[in-house]
């Protein structure tokens, strides 16, 4: 049996931590193949992942610290990774972020190391990442853009993108809720719009407030979700929608958790402005699996996501043509309707776990082949002179980044 361990450097419910823990628990369902996890922690502090992994019975070990910063703890991270690998005889190592990916090259294990990216466009290839793609066995990208950047960087290694998948069974197309329609003041027969996402300054919700406002002009029974929570919710969405006399169109939901997919289907088709720290967007291919439109920006990943015209439509990012698109949704049902079936077929064809799996599987197997079913390093460097080189350029790459 092929033991793999899934590192995921934070300790927070956010970024692609759902697609982790989703691989870790499809591959336990394979007999020949044992997944285990490891999250980020901090003493003291909440950890909502490891609470998502006890939810769905995923082992999991919590004596790494795994920050999701370079910093100090990655010393004793290093040594600790190296006994669990030991006690466990763990054959592969997956890696969800770049500081668990840093670790186990770290520690010698960067011939059992696959990664996965999930940014939706190129990154700067700093001296960590750099560093980190140059000692990974195997890496695999969310993007098609990304795939062929991190080839043409890295040509000698194996690079191949897949399709991160949407739980089929838990996110489909379902009537309207009556007692949500009731709770949001909505008619179940009218289209309504939405948006999920955390009110953040990069999330741009001027654009989309503006846009609504020119919609309600139009339209002036037109009503949008937004769900989702955020620190500076009251300025960035609240108090503008008021400011523009939008109280009797804009709804804002909350954060919702238990009924989360009666939301979602409460929408007729959905909008999407901003990648965030998910770089494959979540969100998007939950609300596809819904069956539900979206009408998005033309940044990230989304132009791969989405087929404009067919599963939702792209958009430039101005006000006016988000208004349009949203106007076209609105008021064009039966084009609605092929976009919502073809956005439902496009999640089972592309976006299912099997075809997701059979691909991670074919990954791993290829790299046991060619290391051979032992394939741990049993001498592996300290790391000492690579860590002190990272430290060393870690101001430099913030520099830059600035």
């Amino acid at each position: 049996m092929t033991r793999v361990l899934h590192l995921y450097s934070n300790r927070k419910w956010t970024g692609p931590a759902d697609h982790a823990l989703n691989l870790v628990a499809w591959l336990r369902i394979h007999r020949d193949f044992q997944a285990y996890f490891a999250c980020g922690r901090r003493k003291g502090l909440a950890n909502r992942l490891q609470e998502k992994a006890d939810e769905r019975d995923v082992p999991h070990f919590d004596n790494l610290l795994l920050n999701k910063h370079l910093n100090w703890t990655i010393i004793p991270d290093i040594f600790t990774l190296k006994k669990i690998v030991a006690r466990e005889s763990i054959n592969l190592i997956h890696s969800h972020q770049d500081n668990d990916a840093l670790t186990a090259v770290l520690a010698g294990f960067g011939k059992i190391l696959v990664r996965t990216c999930y940014e939706g466009e190129p990154a700067p290839l700093y001296v960590r990442r750099r560093f980190i793609f140059r000692n990974t066995a195997r890496i695999m990208t969310a993007s098609l853009r990304v795939q062929a950047y991190l080839s043409q960087a890295f040509p000698e290694k194996w690079v191949e993108q897949v399709d991160i998948p949407v739980d089929l069974e838990k996110f489909s197309p379902a009537p309207k809720s009556e007692k949500l329609c009731r709770e949001f003041g909505i008619m179940r027969d009218e289209p309504v719009a939405g948006i999920v996402a955390r009110v953040q300054k990069h999330k741009n919700f001027r654009l989309l407030l503006n846009a609504i406002e020119e919609v309600v002009r139009e339209i002036p029974r037109f009503k949008f979700l937004i769900v989702g929570r955020g620190t500076h919710i009251d300025t960035l969405a609240r108090q503008p929608v008021i400011q523009k006399g939008l109280q009797n169109n804009v709804i804002f939901t909350g954060y919702r958790s238990d009924d989360y997919q009666d939301v979602l289907n409460l929408f007729d088709y959905m909008i999407f402005l901003h990648p965030g720290s998910d770089g494959s967007c979540r969100a998007v291919r939950e609300a596809l699996a819904c069956g539900k439109p979206v009408v998005a920006i033309r940044k990230g990943i989304l132009p791969e996501l989405i087929k404009d015209r067919e599963t939702g439509m792209l958009v430039e990012d101005q006000p006016h043509d988000l208004a349009r698109a949203m106007i076209t949704m609105y008021r064009e049902n039966e084009y609605r309707l092929q976009c919502s079936r073809a956005a439902r077929k496009y999640t089972e064809d592309i976006l299912n776990p099997e075809r997701y799996v059979k691909k991670v599987l074919a990954c791993y197997e290829s790299l046991c082949d060619v290391k051979g079913t032992d394939c741990i390093d049993k001498s592996p460097r300290e790391g000492r002179e690579e860590l002190n080189t990272l430290h060393a350029n870690k101001d430099l790459e913030k520099n830059r980044a600035r």
